[in-house]
């Protein structure tokens, strides 16, 4: 394994190590910046957003970084730099870039959607072009990736584009469950992180370009990108086009040579956008990620939670029908063999997979007795 690929796997461990609970937040942020792309965090105050991304910025040596709070007074002299004053005299808005966003390798702009029409068209190129209109020149900005946080989604129809430049998405929650809450109030020491240079990005970002890309890897795209389209789901062109960089920086964080099938399962994070998308596109793309047999327990998974909860909402009606919750029972009863015999076709002899059937089918029986009982 190469050294720089070590050196950040390590960081990344270390990361993981001093959040609870955040591990695909920092994963997406180093494959944005492999990639070269831009991420974005939503979700509300308090579940270590802007936490996990500042210790991603204090661990870099010599990369330039720019953060900024954004309102709805921002202007755009704190993003891009003041105007010269020599030069507004001449009709000409040119500015003083240096230590702005125009020349930082890394950019984090909490509360992004809180971006004014001023600075939309700046920050849109810088994202998608990595260029800035300083002036009459165009000046190649250095950008590898912005990273943008935002307490909810944009509403905003000016504010689409914007939305659009981030290939990664992700929905920060709070902490699930009492034993995660437990091991975030207990967490006091917090775990060094080794440092990242700018020529380790940069000879990673080099590898990950080179990635090979198999001719099934397009084909597959292909057939995502008109499967979600049939299903409602809305994905441009450019952005699946730039997928591909995502696949090859997730192959390369898996010291791996070539877009494999396994990697198609981190572009749950590019293909939605609106929050009902997710569970289209998760279907969808395990039917590339998983196995047959994997297929099969994701659909007997799927249904006992739907029938777990249908009871749950069964129990509580004031107004319970029986003839149809025996209805319901019998239906489900039905579609559930059928998985148990599609699954027990796939499993053959394997141990493991026929104890995992058989605990789903004491938790199916379990919950169905409530009805056909």
């Amino acid at each position: 394994m190469n050294d720089s690929l070590q050196q950040l796997l390590r960081t990344e461990r270390a990361m993981n190590a001093n959040f609870i609970n955040r591990q695909q937040e920092i994963h997406a942020i180093f494959l944005a910046l492999i990639a070269k792309r831009n991420v974005l965090f939503i979700g509300p105050p308090g579940v270590a957003k802007s936490s996990v991304i500042q210790q991603f910025i204090d661990h870099f040596i010599d990369v330039q970084s720019f953060t900024r709070l954004i309102s709805p007074t921002t202007q755009p002299d704190e993003l891009f730099g003041s105007a010269k004053f020599d030069r507004l005299r001449e009709g000409i808005i040119e500015r003083q870039i240096e230590g702005h966003l125009p020349t930082a390798h890394f950019a984090f702009l909490d509360e992004i959607f809180k971006s004014t029409s001023d600075l939309l068209n700046g920050l849109l190129k810088i994202m998608n072009e990595h260029q800035f209109d300083n002036g009459t020149d165009v000046i190649e900005s250095p950008l590898f990736t912005l990273v943008g946080a935002s307490n909810e989604f944009p509403e905003a129809d000016e504010l689409t584009a914007l939305y659009d430049r981030f290939l990664l998405r992700l929905e920060v929650e709070s902490l699930k469950t009492p034993a995660q809450l437990m091991a975030m109030l207990r967490s006091s020491q917090q775990v060094d992180v080794p440092k990242l240079s700018l020529q380790q990005l940069a000879t990673l970002q080099q590898r990950a370009s080179q990635i090979d890309v198999p001719d099934a890897t397009y084909e597959w795209l292909v057939d995502i990108h008109f499967r979600l389209k049939e299903a409602g789901v809305v994905v441009s062109d450019r952005r699946t086009k730039q997928c591909v960089s995502i696949l090859q920086a997730e192959a390369l964080l898996q010291n791996q040579t070539c877009v494999k099938r396994g990697h198609f399962a981190i572009l749950k994070h590019c293909l939605w956008t609106e929050v009902e998308d997710r569970h289209v596109v998760d279907a969808l793309l395990n039917e590339y990620v998983l196995t047959p047999l994997a297929q099969a327990f994701e659909k007997g998974q799927r249904l006992v939670q739907r029938t777990a909860d249908r009871v749950a909402t069964y129990a509580a009606a004031e107004d319970f029908d029986l003839v149809e919750y025996t209805t319901y029972g019998a239906a489900t009863y039905n579609e559930w063999q059928r998985i148990v015999e599609e699954i027990e076709d796939l499993c053959g002899g394997d141990r493991l997979a026929i104890e995992r059937l058989d605990r789903m089918q004491l938790q199916m029986e379990q919950l169905l007795s409530k009805v056909l009982v």
